[in-house]
């Protein structure tokens, strides 16, 4: 038995075709009924493409270190030093990556807690600093 999918594909409207309706919400009906964008129309398309390539790229690079960043700032040297050692130490190691995934499901329950918990708090932030700690030494016994 044959199925007509030209019927069924012509109803589709693609993610992007969505999107664009954010900003402007007569743009799909437009397109389908065959009208050109202004040239205004695309210069802004160009616009939002760059920009959404450049946050992209930004991204790329994960800079997630919940405890770190919560104690220390995301900028802070020591949560660098941790973001290193999670990329190349831990992420290499045999059930390095299942510590990681581990670690991102449960620091922002770590996090709430230590706020709520100025003991919480102090013997989370001595752990953290014993564990940046070794990550520095092990970065640089590695770089000798």
């Amino acid at each position: 038995m044959r199925h007509d999918n030209s019927k069924r594909n012509s109803e589709w409207i693609s993610a992007s075709d969505v999107g664009r309706s954010e900003f402007c919400p007569n743009s799909v009906a437009l397109k389908y009924a065959g009208a050109k964008p202004s040239r205004r129309a695309v210069a802004a398309q160009d616009r939002g493409n760059l920009k959404h390539e450049q946050f992209n790229r930004q991204i790329s690079t994960d800079k997630r270190c919940y405890v770190a960043s919560y104690l220390y700032g995301m900028e802070d040297q020591r949560t660098e030093t941790l973001r290193q050692f999670r990329d190349n130490t831990l992420d290499n190691m045999p059930g390095g990556r299942i510590l990681i995934a581990v670690y991102y499901r449960l620091s922002p329950m770590v996090i709430e807690i230590s706020k709520k918990s100025s003991w919480v708090d102090l013997v989370l932030r001595r752990i953290v600093d014993r564990l940046v700690l070794r990550a520095e030494r092990r970065g640089k016994d590695h770089d000798s």
